[in-house]
């Protein structure tokens, strides 16, 4: 029989290549009353270019109406004296209602004046410099304001808390000058200073501290004799809320960011960037690769990043400075960046409904096509039907069905099967051979059918040996299997029952069947423990060390109860006299001893305890009825100590003496860092009127 006569494709080609031609001209003749897409595609950049360029425009308008707004308060600090001798004490304590007045009125997350240099170090300045890490939750009295730099003895007079990062005068270098050096450098150009007025790039003012941008102003005395800079600065976590990354797309979206150019048209860096997902995806130490892809609508695409897909990017100017004015020629620019597919979503539907349409011409064509082939499926269907009873774990064999492509295709999947069962029994004797903890299994969701590898029981640690076992037991040991997920760990559980053990487990799911693959994963996770484990104890005394009690504290207070709890330093007395006295091995023994008192003090879950450092420990006692039930703890532990001194040699003994401060925790207001300062107060006074004992914060009253 000739092959030709017998194939589908002959006897269905006349009437299917009539239609099909009918479909093309159906298609050719909507493409070619075309400009639907072109148009699509210039809306789109237009709404882009809108929300940019709106966005750039509030924020331009907070940058230089709102943050800036501090004339009347450089008025008013020109009118203070700061004497030739600079002496700054009384300069500041005018200073200061002005300076927080000015940090409500702006807004701003930081406010500061930092005096000339008249004598000393060059390098560093006599300062005031408040900060309000949320300008917008303003609260009625002052206790949300922070001083990071200045007299302490007027942060107190105000009752203002100490930044944790808090120093007395303000030290610069090449990192941090140019807020200062800038404004103060151009002093002689004019005495008007808001000419002068300088926006700094991002930075810290110290490595503790957070990242900032600052604009600082020469301040004049009334005789026009430059005495220092004021100015404000902006975190770059508060200014992350005025650029929202949901303005441009609702998901994923990659934001905006904040570019800077020394001078026009040279190249553009970005300083500020916006989201994790851009971080990842742009170095932020490169210069941008911006190509023109419309010059009306400043829009541009990003050539220079880490992803796959297209980026477009709309970059408007900031107008921050005035012209005729010092720093004209630095520009900054507000950035959208967005997605090719989801900035061109709308066109791209318009595309996609060309093709739908083309879709239905085929569908019509397939139509056709069925009419005309209903009487030749009976030899599909009788391959179908015998497909559907064979059995595909073993080897296929079929009939003959009179068609040759049929036929054709009868015997390449018979020769699939054949490999597919080769390759199999090949894999699963490579994975014996090398020993690899590896097992996997297959789920007919349609036929109840499962199929698990020679090895899959051992994996697992159970003793069932069957390939073909129950499928509803099955699912039942897969739900047991998943049941413990292992904690920051990505698809590992732990399965282990006696004896600790682990897997890793991925699953795909289609349709109809689910294919699981496991792996002993025991050691790793064993590993991986015993490495946190060194990480987060001090290697002499096995407590946690300074990072894992401030890690075990975090989260102690995800848990918070509404339960009497304290933070105590301790200070051992005494150490070094022991270690010049007796040696270090006896130091040690005298660091052991405490330690052994200290896990005392309460029930290991009422108890956080930590060392510091050498001599420094932290105990976090939580879960008590009152505060005299920790004040009973702590007079039995140091009764303890009373009781028990440290024998030395056979006829040689000394007593353990530690001090310490106790600070009582409230509520969650107090930061842990804050707490420690508190309680490290408390501490300084027992050890300067009541060493070996403890001493209670008095703060707050």
């Amino acid at each position: 029989m000739d092959r030709k006569s017998t194939s589908i494709v002959n006897r269905l080609t006349k009437l299917v290549l009539g239609i099909i031609i009918l479909q093309t001209i159906l298609i050719g003749a909507a493409l070619i009353a075309g400009g639907v897409i072109d148009q699509a595609e210039e809306n789109a950049y237009q709404l882009f270019h809108d929300k940019v360029a709106n966005r750039k425009d509030y924020l331009q308008r907070e940058m230089k109406n709102n943050w800036t707004n501090f004339q009347p308060y450089l008025q008013n600090m020109g009118e203070y004296s700061y004497d030739s001798d600079g002496n700054d004490v009384l300069f500041f304590q005018k200073a200061i209602p002005d300076l927080i007045e000015m940090l409500r009125t702006t807004q701003a997350t930081g406010v500061y004046v930092i005096l000339d240099q008249k004598n000393g170090n060059a390098n560093e300045f006599p300062a005031l410099y408040l900060r309000d890490y949320d300008p917008i939750m303003n609260s009625y009295d002052e206790d949300d304001i922070y001083m990071l730099y200045g007299s302490s003895a007027l942060a107190k007079s105000r009752k203002i808390p100490l930044d944790q990062t808090w120093r007395s005068t303000l030290k610069i270098n090449e990192d941090n000058q140019d807020f200062i050096k800038k404004p103060s450098s151009n002093a002689s150009v004019s005495s008007k200073s808001f000419l002068l007025g300088y926006w700094s790039r991002p930075f810290q003012l110290n490595e503790d501290d957070v990242t900032i941008i600052t604009y600082s102003m020469p301040l004049f005395d009334k005789t026009g004799e430059y005495q220092g800079v004021i100015g404000i600065d902006i975190t770059l976590n508060y200014l992350a809320k005025f650029l929202p990354a949901s303005d441009l797309q609702p998901q994923d979206s990659l934001g905006y960011l904040i570019g800077y150019s020394e001078d026009e048209g040279s190249e553009v860096y970005p300083i500020i960037m916006g989201g994790s997902l851009q971080q990842r995806m742009i170095d932020s130490n490169e210069m941008l690769d911006l190509e023109a892809v419309n010059a009306d609508k400043n829009l541009y695409q990003l050539n220079n990043h880490f992803g796959k897909e297209k980026l477009y990017l709309v970059k408007e100017k900031i107008g921050l400075y005035q012209y005729n004015t010092p720093y004209e020629s630095e520009q900054w620019f507000l950035m959208g960046i967005m997605r090719e597919d989801y900035l061109l979503g709308h066109a791209y539907r318009i595309v996609n409904v060309l093709w739908i349409s083309l879709a239905m011409a085929i569908i019509l064509g397939a139509i056709g096509g069925i009419l005309s082939s209903r009487q030749l499926t009976k030899p599909i269907v009788k391959l179908v039907n015998q497909v559907r009873k064979s059995d595909l774990r073993g080897e296929l064999k079929f009939v003959s069905t009179g068609l040759t492509e049929l036929d054709e295709l009868a015997s390449a999947i018979e020769n699939a099967n054949k490999l597919m069962l080769e390759s199999a029994t090949r894999l699963s004797k490579i994975i014996e051979m090398f020993g690899l903890p590896i097992a996997a299994y297959e789920m007919n969701h349609k036929s109840l059918h499962v199929s698990v590898t020679s090895n899959f029981w051992k994996t697992v640690g159970l003793f069932e040996n069957t390939e073909n076992p129950e499928y509803d037991l099955f699912m039942e040991l897969l739900t047991r299997m998943t049941a413990q997920p292992e904690e920051n760990e990505s698809d590992v559980f732990s399965i282990g029952q006696d004896d600790a053990k682990w897997i890793r487990y991925k699953v795909i799911e289609s349709d109809d069947t689910s294919i699981g693959v496991i792996m002993d994963v025991t050691s790793e996770i064993l590993e991986k423990m015993m490495i946190k484990s060194e990480r987060d104890h001090d290697a002499l005394t096995q407590i946690l060390n300074r990072k894992g009690v401030q890690h075990e504290f975090e989260k102690w207070c995800l848990e918070y109860q509404q339960k009497t709890a304290a933070l105590i330093m301790f200070d051992l007395d005494h150490l070094k006299a022991v270690n010049d006295t007796y040696g270090h091995k006896w130091g040690d023994q005298y660091i052991l001893t405490a330690v052994y008192y200290l896990k005392q003090v309460a029930p290991e879950s009422n108890a956080i305890l930590g060392r510091r450092s050498g001599d420094e420990f932290v105990l976090l006692l939580h879960g008590f009825e009152n505060q005299d039930e920790i004040l009973s703890a702590l007079n039995r532990f140091y009764q303890l100590l009373s009781d028990h001194p440290m024998d030395i040699s056979d006829d040689h003994q000394i007593n353990v003496s530690i001090s310490g401060g106790v600070m009582w925790i409230h509520d969650r207001t107090l930061t842990y860092d804050e707490l420690l300062h508190f309680a490290d107060e408390a501490l300084y006074a027992a050890k300067k009127e009541k060493k070996g004992f403890y001493m209670v914060s008095t703060w707050p009253e």
